[in-house]
């Protein structure tokens, strides 16, 4: 289980402090497939920076039971989000001169990270059998999404952070991404939080929490 308390985040304007977060709660246990709908302008990436530990200047207590972070090293804390959290990007962050193939296996290998999917089969999955050598430079906005969900998930990791997923896809197409990233989800078990500021696909999650003023409320 994760679980965030009275989560406080701040930053300075002209000397001036300015709260993006006041006192934020929220319980999320394993296995459990949420939804944040949030507002685009209104500190999501900060939020999710804060829960895989990237942004560190804030007050809360968190508690993730599979692991206390707290005192880790620099190292320590990266090679915990390698091997822990993966990530679905707004903008996909794919590496335009490597292939299909290369984009989803480079962390794997590197890393030397457990497996969910060999490449081949979760190219199958997500339609990209016919892509797998293709530069990201050359993919279309649609199969550049699917490359993202892929490599978020052939790899074992607890937690997934989804941040606008189906963002500048038509409503057919938002359907099919979601049921991917359900479907995925099935059979790897791990948490997903899922940021959108489209309730349609909130409610596809199993459970739809709403940002506003700062703070948490389930819907």
């Amino acid at each position: 289980m994760i679980q965030i308390k009275n989560l406080q985040k701040y930053f300075l304007a002209w000397e001036n402090k300015i709260k993006i977060f006041s006192n934020l709660n929220i319980n999320i246990l394993d296995w459990e497939f949420i939804s944040l709908i949030w507002p685009s302008w209104s500190w999501k990436s900060t939020f999710l920076n804060i829960i895989s530990w990237i942004d560190r200047d804030f007050e809360w207590e968190l508690k993730i039971e599979w692991k206390n972070i707290k005192n880790l090293s620099d190292d320590e804390i990266t090679q915990f989000r390698w091997k822990n959290i993966s990530y679905i990007f707004q903008n996909f962050k794919l590496i335009e001169n490597l292939t299909v193939w290369e984009n989803i296996d480079l962390i794997v290998e590197l890393n030397n990270l457990e497996r969910n999917f060999e490449t081949k089969e979760i190219l199958k999955i997500v339609w990209l059998e016919s892509k797998k050598d293709t530069y990201a430079f050359n993919l279309s906005w649609w199969e550049s999404q699917r490359v993202a969900v892929a490599r978020a998930f052939v790899w074992k990791t607890k937690l997934l952070l989804a941040d606008e997923p189906t963002w500048s896809l038509d409503q057919e197409n938002k359907k099919i991404i979601m049921d991917l990233i359900i479907k995925l989800h099935n059979k790897t078990k791990n948490t997903i939080i899922l940021i959108t500021h489209d309730d349609e696909v909130a409610k596809l999650a199993g459970k739809i929490y709403k940002v506003w003023g700062g703070k948490l409320f389930m819907i």
